[in-house]
């Protein structure tokens, strides 16, 4: 069955950006095949950004490297889903699998009648941020090279047209799909204070990797470990002593890194609750060599 890993693909949306480009495109004029580009360059976003969608049940908003579509894409098929830009059918048999406790063969399972549940439609990815890219070439007015340039506020109409074509062509096969995968695989999962149970594709986490909470308003991050097949997820998190008490509290390392230069939080401690304040602050550090000839670093103010 398809469970979790399979949606219904939002695909009218896309139909709708596509009969607008191509009554933009039929006009012929460089002012609406430039507004025909804008509308290419948005649909690819929306066909990238929703694949991201489905899949920030796996992934946090936070751990994104590029918001550019195809960088987008290629963290997916790292993280995610390795099919996330894939084409294919996804199919159920009408007979249940026999509960003999023994598996099918494959002449078993090609034997079995399958009722086609959906279809997901790929694309390559670096084409597809190719043609996004090149569609902003034309979104700009051209920079002039002397006083003598004339400046034009459009592009060459024929060049805009070619361009708009390529990424029509790519738009209406896409349009074509009737689901998206979020991917399938084994899921390992672990809690967060916050209450979010937070998710990750087992197969596709790394040793020494960062993730963070699901959750867009949580700053918990943590590091994974992997010892013998098992998946342990460590909590990013600084150590801060209590002024009054000594007592040691801890706090989210991005919370605490996101903190700008002299400004200041308070918290009480859990301990005796005394008021405590924290504040990033630049120090002047001079280098103090020691008779054995070592370094050391003593604060200045």
């Amino acid at each position: 069955m398809a469970g979790r890993g399979v949606r219904e693909a939002h695909v009218l949306w896309l139909k709708e950006h596509t009969a607008r480009i191509e009554r933009l495109t039929d006009s012929g004029t460089a002012e609406d095949l430039t507004f025909a580009a804008l509308q290419c360059r948005l649909a690819i976003e929306l066909v990238c950004y929703e694949r991201l969608r489905n899949a920030h049940d796996y992934i946090s908003a936070d751990d994104l490297r590029r918001w550019q579509p195809s960088y987008v894409i290629n963290q997916l098929i790292e993280e995610v889903d390795p099919h996330v830009a894939s084409s294919f059918t996804l199919s159920v048999s009408k007979d249940p699998v026999p509960s003999d406790g023994l598996e099918p063969t494959q002449a078993a399972y090609e034997a079995q009648e399958f009722v086609e549940i959906g279809r997901q439609v790929g694309f390559d990815a670096k084409k597809l941020g190719k043609v996004w890219n090149g569609l902003g070439n034309f979104l700009h007015v051209r920079v002039p090279r002397s006083r003598e340039d004339r400046i034009e506020f459009f592009a060459n109409a024929a060049d805009l047209r070619r361009k708009v074509a390529e990424a029509l062509a790519l738009l209406r096969e896409l349009e074509t799909g009737t689901l998206i995968s979020s991917g399938l695989g084994e899921r390992v999962t672990f809690p967060c204070d916050c209450g979010t149970n937070n998710a990750r594709r087992a197969g596709l986490l790394k040793e020494g990797q960062v993730v963070s909470c699901l959750n867009p308003d949580c700053d918990e991050r943590w590091t994974v470990h992997i010892d013998d097949g098992e998946h342990q997820f460590h909590p990013r998190q600084m150590a801060v002593t209590c002024t009054d008490c000594g007592t040691e509290g801890f706090f989210p390392e991005k919370q605490l890194l996101a903190l700008r230069r002299n400004e200041v939080v308070q918290f009480a401690c859990r301990e005796c609750g005394a008021a405590n304040f924290l504040m990033w602050k630049l120090m002047h550090v001079k280098r103090v060599e020691q008779p054995s000839g070592s370094l050391a670093a003593e604060a200045g103010g």
